[in-house]
């Protein structure tokens, strides 16, 4: 038998092996800290060529993927159980921080809005609509974001950026929750790094929403406030869920390699496109576009 073949089943275990767990909320593990593994792939490539048998090949690839989910267990993991969880802990002590916030104005000539925003953080969440255009606060490391903004008569476009282009270190969390104005038709657009991301957007009228992600866990809630939504995401390694609202009609693309797929309330239309059975008749609209690879991903109708 070959070694690839061997190698890619092994490695296919151990990722469905952290989904299975993660999506039967066994376990809650933070994203941004198993992105930290990518240099075991460079590791494993690097084992892949030596010029040794295959069963020693398959011994080192073991040996190094266990020791990846031993340091997931003691330090990524939260074991969850129906009357306790097990929460992990580290030492910051060292680790520089600084908390951030502002609030962009509203202006009610802007009935229009486009956010451009880039996810540089260990955990991102949208809460409760804000009552100027948008709100953020930061806690936790250096990472400084800066942000800038343009309007042309009804429209207003906002660039939510990293100063110098800075990344999180290593060990530092970085939490982010931010609002918006639900009275502009919104356009936006996410780049996300290795994060947990909960996006709730039930009181917002969204327009164009497009996710680009990494190593990420999306959570995705959308709404009802406007008729005709186009989402799109493009994500690699990443664990997916997405919420539809029943009162409005959806249809959904999707193309992903080597991934785990979880859809309720659609009808097949044809090999990666499904509809809602009240697609046609809806009075609002949702066009779900989905490309991924590696993933685990739901759409949940609620």
């Amino acid at each position: 038998m070959k070694f690839r073949n061997i190698f890619w089943g092994i490695f296919l275990i151990f990722l469905g092996f952290l989904f299975t767990l993660d999506n039967l909320n066994v376990i809650e593990f933070s994203w941004y800290n198993l992105w930290r593994l990518w240099p075991v792939f460079l590791i494993l490539w690097g084992i892949s060529i030596l010029p040794v048998k295959n069963f020693i090949k398959v011994i080192f690839v073991l040996i190094i993927l266990t020791g990846s989910i031993v340091f997931m267990m003691n330090n990524t993991v939260h074991w969850n159980d129906s009357n306790f969880q097990i929460n992990y802990s580290f030492d910051n002590s060292n680790i520089e921080s600084k908390d951030q916030d502002f609030t962009i104005p509203f202006e009610d000539t802007v009935e229009f809005a486009n956010l451009d925003l880039e996810v540089a953080t260990s955990t991102f969440v949208m809460v409760d609509e804000s009552y100027g255009l948008i709100d953020f606060q930061k806690s936790g490391s250096i990472v400084d974001y800066k942000y800038t903004v343009k309007q042309v008569d009804n429209y207003l476009d906002v660039d939510i950026y990293l100063e110098d282009e800075m990344t999180l270190r290593n060990g530092a969390h970085c939490y982010v929750e931010m609002s918006l104005n639900p009275y502009p038709v919104w356009d936006m657009n996410y780049e996300v790094g290795a994060s947990d991301v909960e996006m709730d957007f039930t009181g917002l009228k969204i327009r164009d929403l497009y996710v680009e992600g990494g190593a990420a866990s999306l959570k995705i809630k959308l709404g009802d406030k406007f008729d005709e939504t186009n989402v799109h995401l493009e994500t690699g390694v990443s664990s997916i869920s997405i919420e539809v609202p029943k009162t409005v009609g959806c249809d959904l693309s999707i193309s992903a390699v080597l991934s785990g797929k979880s859809i309720s309330g659609f009808e097949k239309i044809d090999h990666g496109h499904y509809r809602t059975e009240n697609f046609a008749n809806a009075e609002n609209k949702i066009y779900l576009d989905i490309e991924t690879a590696v993933s685990s991903y739901s759409i949940i109708r609620y």
